[in-house]
């Protein structure tokens, strides 16, 4: 396990990643399988509305959100995690106009702050990462912040670290989620806004995903609250008895990094790929939902909106 704070120059970049990137995903076949529920929300609030909302008081006293837990004993004899239907691959992409040595965008740089409402309880804070679509505007995170509680309000910073968003704030205009099951199934995807004509991928770039995955040596990055900069922690992943995906002796990921980026096949250049979302625990263990047909069916209706 590592834990380790967010800095621009820590990851240098001295390697590229195998899978050349387009500049903007494709549409493929969805997975074989039949897909849980879905559902979907649209945004009806202006971006001055939403902006005017975001007082640096509220998002000063926003709240963590409770992480998903299960109380229960986990297995002493983890083995890699199975997935079933067809492996789908999304590469990740750089921001535009970025060259050199770098193959693609670094985690570090998309993933950020998410903050939300849930009416008749408060303001609230999670994290989420940018992820590959066609529209550029893709936030990955966990349907455990907010949605299916009428969740609104949403507004993200990519690269967000002790109150310093570099590339300013995005707002919302739609979200879909996965319905049912538990921390298996809490993944959610938001299509931000383009505020002066700027997608948030094409700024910051974004990572890659990966549908239908087995999960092997794994990194949970997310912002926890008690830090309010990104952090990681590190290991073998494998299979829950739910089907969610989890990680022994991951300390440091408290309440606020809930729709953190559980990533895969991390580079020395910071590019991945993204499997699933942090949920929270499993006993004493990390827990994620696992991207599977029915996040698919959801990513996939986010980047064609």
């Amino acid at each position: 396990m590592r834990l380790r704070r967010f800095a621009l120059t820590a990851l240098a970049a001295v390697g590229l990643c195998a899978v050349s990137a387009p500049t903007s995903a494709v549409a493929q076949d969805r997975p074989t399988g039949s897909p849980t529920g879905t559902a979907t929300v649209v945004n009806t609030q202006s971006r001055a509305q939403l902006d005017a909302y975001w007082t640096p008081e509220r998002i000063r006293k926003a709240k963590v959100m409770p992480a998903s837990t299960v109380s229960t004993v986990t297995p002493s004899s983890p083995s890699a995690a199975e997935a079933t239907g067809n492996p789908v691959h999304i590469p990740a992409t750089r921001p535009s106009g970025s060259s050199g040595v770098q193959a693609q965008a670094s985690v570090w740089g998309t993933v950020g702050r998410l903050l939300f409402t849930i009416p008749g309880k408060g303001d609230y804070i999670c994290s989420g990462n940018v992820v590959t679509s066609n529209n550029g505007s893709v936030l990955a995170t966990a349907r455990h912040c907010g949605f299916g509680e009428g969740g609104t309000n949403y507004r993200f910073a990519p690269n967000y670290s002790s109150g310093n968003a570099p590339y300013g704030w995005w707002g919302w205009r739609s979200a879909g989620w996965v319905t049912g099951g538990g921390q298996e199934n809490d993944s959610a995807f938001l299509v931000l806004d383009t505020p002066g004509g700027r997608r948030v991928q094409d700024v910051v770039g974004s990572t890659g995903l990966g549908f239908n995955w087995s999960s092997n040596y794994a990194h949970i990055i997310g912002l926890p609250a008690d830090k309010d900069y990104a952090v990681w922690c590190e290991g073998q992943g494998y299979a829950g008895p739910d089907g969610q995906r989890l990680m022994n002796n991951c300390i440091g990921l408290t309440g606020g990094a809930s729709g953190g980026a559980w990533i895969e096949n991390y580079q020395s250049d910071g590019s991945a790929i993204q499997t699933g979302a942090y949920s929270g625990s499993y006993g004493s263990a990390a827990a994620t939902s696992a991207y599977g047909n029915s996040a698919y069916d959801v990513w996939n209706g986010a980047q064609n909106s």
